[in-house]
């Protein structure tokens, strides 16, 4: 079958066409008001007892510090070791995930080896509703607070324990829509769709009206033959 036959059945089964270009553009809207998301990238901050991140010795760089925050990632991530998506200012939502949580250890190292320069934990939380991103990320904190403080409960002076410090300008809950050039390209990718399978389902339809109505023709002519010769 050749374009030309291709584009003449498109033609005569115009409406075929038409249904899947309704359909996609239907399809379309629908995705439209349902796009964007909600996301937060909170930092959590482990300092030495009695420091705030603005001092010079906070322990935000010190290693045994470090150790300890990658040790509350395991115990947040069930035992987990911390989890390390592409780069660490990759946001969540560029993986195609519109629902998930994902607590790490930022890696200042590459694919061969692992750098950990800082006793930090980033969440990374994305999901349909402001509200829903919310409440995991006062859970999330809420779990890490807790197994900090179960990690240290030999420690029985409060004062002497690492301090967990969730970084107060980092919990803002963002929301990401699409840009009109990405509405526009992803309404043109639609449509394109709708033309190739509206062109294919449109040629089977065409084939299966002019099967039968051969067959029609040719039942026709056995049943006048059959008619002449009884007469």
């Amino acid at each position: 079958m050749t374009i030309r036959d291709v584009g003449s059945a498109m033609l005569r089964r115009w409406y075929v066409v038409g249904v899947a270009l309704i359909l996609a553009v239907a399809g379309g809207y629908l995705l439209q008001n349902g796009a964007g998301l909600y996301t937060s990238r909170t930092v959590v901050s482990f300092l030495l007892p009695d420091k705030s991140s603005l001092s010079p010795n906070s322990g935000i760089d010190d290693l045994s510090v470090i150790a300890f925050a990658g040790v509350i990632a395991r115990g947040v991530n069930d035992g987990s070791a911390p989890v390390r998506y592409s780069t660490d200012d990759a946001p969540l939502y560029g993986a195609g995930l519109r629902e998930g949580v994902l607590v790490s250890l930022p890696n200042g190292g590459n694919q061969w080896s692992t750098s950990y320069l800082r006793a930090e934990l980033v969440l990374q939380i994305v999901g349909p509703t402001e509200e829903w991103v919310a409440q995991q990320q006062s859970d999330v904190l809420s779990r890490i607070v807790q197994v900090s403080a179960e990690r240290q409960s030999a420690v029985t002076a409060a004062n002497s324990r690492i301090k967990v410090s969730p970084v107060a300008l980092t919990k803002q809950i963002f929301h990401v829509v699409p840009s009109r050039s990405a509405v526009i390209a992803a309404y043109g990718a639609l449509l394109l769709a709708a033309l190739i399978v509206g062109g294919g389902a449109a040629v089977v339809v065409d084939s299966a009206i002019l099967r039968r109505k051969v067959g029609s023709r040719r039942r026709g002519l056995h049943r006048d033959a059959d008619e002449g010769s009884k007469q």
